[in-house]
């Protein structure tokens, strides 16, 4: 049975918790509940390496790099040359609190020392055993004179031995709310706020065990609350995201992907919930004259073949672009698949029954790569194929002018990868496939340039 913690040791749980919520290192920040809970209930000073690596495999993350972490943290500090450590705050703010959420004078046993001079000293003794205290180092991080007026105030009737609000200074992002499992009388009143709500947002028992996020993000959980009443999902998906989060919470903001909104979502086990109308990212050149239930999209590689097809789709209606039907095109600037999100996200903003993606790059080593980085990029969400018109018309363009593929401008791309070089080939007609294959491999190339806007 795990040992019951005091007052003080549960306020020392939580104050460390949320020091260790903020450092970088990650695998400490994502388990900063877990670990301060485990090296409180050690209950020994000095804790030798051992001691915490114990608390620390639990998380996976046991050895040098982690205490050194936490040593930087200031949750460890040396215990002289035992080679051991005292757990205690860091300095300056953190010190602080910790001093202010003593319920007595002395911290609990193993956990911060208190070496404060007893009050019925000589002032001579007083003097010496600070300046002893202060030599040593032993678990507090304050002043010996600092400690003496802390606990000179706490005599004075100003300790507190009933624990504080819940959040007292409080976490200001998710990231800093720790885990409450104690039922203190605060904690039991915000647990029956939360059962009062949906039960989906708390049937996945999160929020029970983090009442502290609830207080944190009270107004925005009620506002979720409401917008759930009788419905299925939050919203229909009429609205962009901007506009359904200012609807909903008042903050347009507050369901950014990256936000504290979408991973409160998220740990509620609510992340599917939100129904939002897709938007395509800023930066992704298009020109979709009208929607269509079935469409077929150009995706090219470089900027002058997405202006010629853009200005005979625009300025003389056509809809046939090398005997292709063609009702969009999009400029994919040679990186489209370097974030895979870009090119679904803008096909889902179309709204269309169905979407074909036609492909149309250089024919050259790194053009082949795109194309077959894409094609897993594509799988399970979009079909896919070569533009083969645009690469059988760059071929025969060529050919006019070098019946030899190796004669073609040389491409430097010597280390550039093509294993998808024979699907690509595939999908060509017979008569092109060995061209190809020699520009391919002989570190050659055809780009898109090669055909004009009267070749279209």
């Amino acid at each position: 049975m795990a040992k019951k913690l005091t007052v003080e040791e549960q306020g020392m749980v939580v104050r460390l918790a949320k020091v260790l919520a903020k450092i970088s290192y990650g695998p400490v920040r994502s388990n900063a509940s877990g670990i301060s809970s485990g090296l409180v209930r050690l209950r020994r000073d000095p804790l030798t390496p051992a001691d915490i690596d114990s608390v620390l495999e639990r998380y996976g993350c046991a050895g040098p790099t982690s205490r050194s972490t936490l040593e930087r943290a200031g949750v460890l500090v040396a215990a002289g040359e035992s080679g051991g450590f005292h757990l205690a705050l860091p300095k300056g703010e953190g010190a602080k609190k910790a001093q202010d959420a003593q319920a007595q004078p002395t911290a609990a046993k193993g956990v911060a020392k208190s070496d404060a001079p007893s009050a019925k000293a000589p002032a001579g003794a007083r003097g010496a055993d600070a300046q002893a205290a202060a030599s040593r180092g032993a678990g507090s991080q304050q002043p010996a004179a600092k400690r003496g007026r802390e606990q000179a105030r706490s005599q004075a009737g100003q300790s507190r031995t009933e624990p504080r609000s819940l959040l007292g200074p409080g976490p200001r992002t998710l990231a800093e709310v720790p885990r409450v499992v104690q039922h203190t009388p605060e904690a039991t009143d915000l647990r029956r706020k939360i059962l009062d709500l949906d039960p989906r947002l708390w049937i996945n028992g999160w929020l029970l065990s983090f009442p502290e996020a609830y207080e944190l993000f009270e107004d925005k959980i009620r506002s979720l609350d409401r917008a759930l009443v009788g419905s299925p999902t939050l919203g229909d998906g009429t609205l962009t995201c901007r506009q359904l989060s200012y609807q909903v919470f008042g903050d347009e903001k507050f369901l950014e992907q990256d936000g504290d909104g979408r991973k409160l979502l998220e740990r509620m086990g609510l992340r599917d919930i939100v129904r939002h109308r897709p938007q395509p990212r800023l930066g992704l050149l298009h020109h979709v004259p009208r929607k269509r239930s079935h469409m077929h999209i150009v995706v090219t590689e470089n900027l002058d073949p997405w202006l010629d097809i853009r200005e005979l789709m625009y300025a003389d209606g056509r809809r046939l672009i090398l005997g292709e039907r063609v009702e969009g095109v999009v400029f994919g600037n040679g990186y489209l698949v370097d974030d895979a999100r870009r090119l679904p996200e803008f096909i889902d903003s179309l709204d269309c029954d169905d979407v074909e993606v036609l492909y149309w790059g250089d024919i050259d080593r790194a053009g082949i790569q795109i194309y077959d980085r894409l094609r897993r990029v594509a799988e399970g969400r979009f079909e896919l194929r070569p533009f083969v018109a645009a690469y059988v018309a760059m071929v025969r363009r060529a050919r006019e002018r070098f019946a030899d593929p190796l004669d073609n401008e040389a491409s430097a791309q010597e280390g550039v990868p093509f294993d998808g070089l024979e699907a690509f080939c595939n999908e060509l007609p017979e008569d092109v496939r060995d061209y190809v294959r020699g520009v391919i491999s002989g570190k050659r190339l055809l780009p898109q340039e090669i055909l004009t806007k009267a070749d279209l």
